[in-house]
This record gives structure tokens, sequence and C-alpha cells, in this order.
């Protein structure tokens, strides 16, 4: 279910231009974000948490995963990579239930051009990279099957999706971008669940286990852009002809989680 009303493609006059309100749905986002990421560092990780009912306890994790688009989605996109971050706080010294909070990247489109860096310094060229991106954050309960040093568990989480496409500028040498606008984006309710095991590969004052998992991520009717949806305009400036279709995916994850040793 998209927050936004539907997007007409656009044009720019300059090089300067980007989507109205761009910035707006970012800092929402970015709100959403550090609202999650509050709560995900009030969950202590490390040793010093305590177990049992007069402590808190949680644990956090980060993975690394490969997307695949379902259904329209695929028909419009190829597989994407990326990953993300979270955090468990234990709701009871049994470690069987918990509250979940993550935040996530997907990388599903990109492209660099070679180019001058302007018509009036035309020896010194510059990269131009645009990058199709998800960002996602979410919240919800996960419950854990059974205990030991294997843990299946299962999980949903209600959130936001953002889409979001970027161009920016580089210089050969240079990490940071010289300038960069945002082309389009669309701010979307978001729902998921999945399944996965934990399973214990180091036990001390803290432990480790290793994360494998698969999630179902819903983010229903979306506008986005693919490979291609911007073009030059003779005249200057640049158009974006963005795509409307339901854009869910499934995400395989491996990544590690850490926390007490309880």
């Amino acid at each position: 279910m998209t927050l936004m009303t539907a997007k007409k493609p656009f044009r720019s006059p300059g090089r300067e231009a980007g989507v109205p309100g761009g910035a707006r749905k970012a800092t929402l986002f970015s709100g959403a974000a550090a609202v999650l990421l509050a709560a995900l560092l009030a969950i202590p990780t490390d040793a010093t948490a305590q177990a049992g009912p007069d402590g808190i306890a949680g644990e956090g994790f980060l993975w690394g995963q490969l997307a695949a688009p379902l259904g329209e989605f695929h028909d419009n996109v190829g597989l994407g990579g990326g990953g993300g971050l979270g955090g468990l706080l234990y709701l009871g010294d049994q470690r069987y239930a918990a509250l979940r909070a993550e935040g996530s990247f997907i990388i599903y489109g990109a492209e660099t051009i070679r180019r001058p860096l302007s018509p009036t310094v035309p020896f010194v060229d510059v990269d131009v990279e645009t990058t199709n991106s998800i960002l996602a954050a979410g919240v919800g309960p996960q419950i854990f099957l059974s205990s030991g040093p294997v843990r299946p568990y299962i999980y949903g989480t209600v959130g936001l999706s953002y889409f979001v496409t970027q161009t920016s500028v580089k210089g050969d040498h240079d990490d940071e971008p010289i300038a960069s606008t945002t082309n389009f984006d669309d701010l979307n309710l978001s729902l998921s669940g999945g399944g996965g095991l934990a399973v214990l590969v180091h036990q001390g004052d803290v432990s480790v286990h290793l994360d494998l998992s698969a999630v179902y991520n819903h983010n229903g009717l979306a506008e986005y852009l693919t490979e291609g949806g911007l073009r030059e305009l003779r005249g200057g400036g640049w158009t974006a002809d963005p795509i409307a279709s339901n854009a869910n995916l499934v995400t395989y994850r491996v990544g590690i989680t850490i926390g007490p040793n309880w």
C-alpha cells in the first residue's frame, strides 16, 4: 500500500533539479529509521547485559542478503543485493519471545556513464553513477521454536520501504561524490515475515551465532525506476519514466548474531 499519490514523469530545467518533496520524504524515512535505531541502541548486546528476571537482555545482528523480486517486480528488475542490521529485546528470561527491530538496504540496479565535467571543461571526465535502491525499516515479534545450539525461529515486522533513485558525480580519485541528486522516490508501508536458524559457533563471555534466514517482503503497489529510466531531453534537463507495479520480493540472508551468554 503506497502512502503517496501517483507520480507523473517530471522534467528538470537543469542539472540541479530533482523530485519535489524528495527531501521531505527522505526526512520522514530518516525519522522512522532514527526511532528504530534508538530502539536498537537500547538493546544490550555485550557481556555486560544481565540475564534473568531482574535484567534486560538482547542480541544484535547484521547480515548480507540476496534479493529475488517476485511477480511484476521480477518482470522489471533482476536480482539485487545489500545488507542490514538490527536487534532483539527478549521478553522473558527463557528467550523464546522477543521484540525485533531492523533496518536494511537493497541495490537492485546501477549504471555508470563516463562524461566530460561540463561543456566548458571538456578535458576533465567524471563518472555519473545512478543507483536504484530500497531502504527498509521495521519492528515486530520474533518467536524461537526451541532452545539449544541450533535455534529455529519465525518473525514478522511492520514498517516502511523507501524506493529511491539517486545520481552522483565522482572524479577518478574521489570516494565522496562531487554532487548528487535524488531523481525519484516513493515511500510505502511494508510487511515482512520469515524464518531462519541461529546456529551457535562461539560461546564465551558473549555468544556468537551464524544466522541463516529467508524473508518475504510485501511492499504492495510502488513506483520506482529501473536501469534506463532516466532520459536526457534535447532541450536540456532530463525526465524520469517510473514504473508502477507490485514490488514484492524474497530476501535470503546470511549473517551473525552477537549477544550475552546466558
